[in-house]
């Protein structure tokens, strides 16, 4: 049970965005609430890591493959996910928002996938670093959620499309 409440901040903003996706819809157009979901755990994930962007993104590099090859997108990640928490919210660019953040997102994935199949002792800093959370299977779940909000949002876009033609 003490293991579970360390994580309490993730679920938070997940709980939290879900609330705001209903407020900002009016509980009316089902369409957008995926992508305003999304946006504003974007948003809330973004702006947490904004209070300490070097440690960010070293902790980043550790497990995720292109911040490990590239300290500047590690360090420009956290306004890359606040830029596509905007644009789910404001309803524009939708689909290479939503391409952009499943494959950043997948890659972040497969490095801590990779992390934790290898015991490696690292830090998870989806939340930035204000909370010591070990990179676990609660990381790899939160990045799976993510993709998986992407492919729901790709067969949203794929079946408007198809109605609108």
């Amino acid at each position: 049970m003490a293991t579970l409440l360390r994580y309490w901040p993730i679920a938070g903003i997940y709980i939290v965005s879900a609330l705001l996706a209903l407020i900002t819809i009016r509980f009316q157009q089902a369409p957008d609430y995926m992508s305003h979901f999304m946006g504003f755990v974007l948003i809330l994930f973004g702006a947490i890591k904004l209070g300490d962007i070097p440690g960010f993104a070293k902790g980043f590099s550790e497990y995720d493959p292109l911040a490990r090859k590239s300290t500047t997108y590690a360090s420009v990640y956290p306004f890359i996910e606040l830029l596509l928490g905007i644009l789910f919210i404001g309803q524009l660019l939708i689909l290479p928002a939503t391409l952009i953040t499943i494959v950043i997102y997948s890659i972040s994935l497969w490095g801590a996938i990779q992390s934790v199949v290898r015991k490696e002792e690292l830090h998870c800093v989806c939340l930035g670093t204000y909370f010591k959370l070990p990179l676990s299977t609660v990381t790899i779940l939160e990045a799976t959620f993510m993709v998986g909000m992407c492919i729901w949002m790709l067969a949203m876009i794929i079946a408007m499309t198809s109605m609108a033609m």
